[in-house]
Formats: structure tokens, C-alpha cells, sequence
């Protein structure tokens, strides 16, 4: 298993929470400030079936985790428009169906 970042243990402890809710995020939904699994976000949203779990911004660059069952969410993300600043997201794989996010402006 390939855990990384600062957050470790509490990703670690957070996951299986933060599946559960990922799998009640509709389509489209955007969630403003939530603690999920013993974890604070600024926004959660589903896009083409990916929930993004943003943890805040560094920068002008938003990071977190993204839940992705259906594989590598960089390609089903590509073309995704987050706000009227471009951003483009990057992923790492943790575990299952986890990776870590990273938006850049």
C-alpha cells in the first residue's frame, strides 16, 4: 500500500468513511464545508462519476483526494472545468480506488 502526504494516519483512518459517503454524492452535487470520516473539506463534488474531496488551497492550488472506482481519474477528468480559472488536476494512487488530487492554476 502506498500511502503518502502529511495526512497519513487520518486518511488512513478517514477512507472507509469517506467511500461511504462518496457512493451517496449524486452526479453534478457539490457539498460546501463537511467533516467526513474525521476529516475536514472545503467542497466535495462528483464529476463523470469521480468525487473530489478538496481539502483546501496552497497557492491558488487545490489539493485532496479523489475517489475514482472506475480507475485513473485524470483521463475522465480532463476536460472538466472547475471554475472560471482553468485548473489542471493531478493524481497519485493510494489505495483501491483512492488518490491523492492536486489542481494547478
Amino acid at each position: 500500500m502506498a500511502i503518502r502526504g502529511t495526512d497519513d494516519q487520518r486518511f488512513i483512518r478517514s477512507a472507509a468513511g469517506m467511500e461511504a459517503f462518496a457512493r451517496t454524492v449524486r452526479e453534478g452535487d457539490r457539498v460546501s464545508p463537511r467533516t467526513v470520516g474525521g476529516m475536514d473539506f472545503e467542497e466535495i463534488r462528483r464529476e463523470h462519476g469521480v468525487v473530489v474531496f478538496q481539502q483546501g488551497e496552497e497557492l491558488f492550488s487545490p489539493y485532496g483526494y479523489a475517489w475514482s472506482p472506475q480507475g485513473d481519474p485524470a483521463p475522465i477528468l480532463e476536460d472538466v472545468e472547475w471554475s472560471e480559472d482553468h485548473v489542471d488536476h493531478y493524481f497519485e494512487h493510494l489505495e483501491g480506488a483512492f488518490y491523492s488530487w492536486q489542481g494547478r492554476r
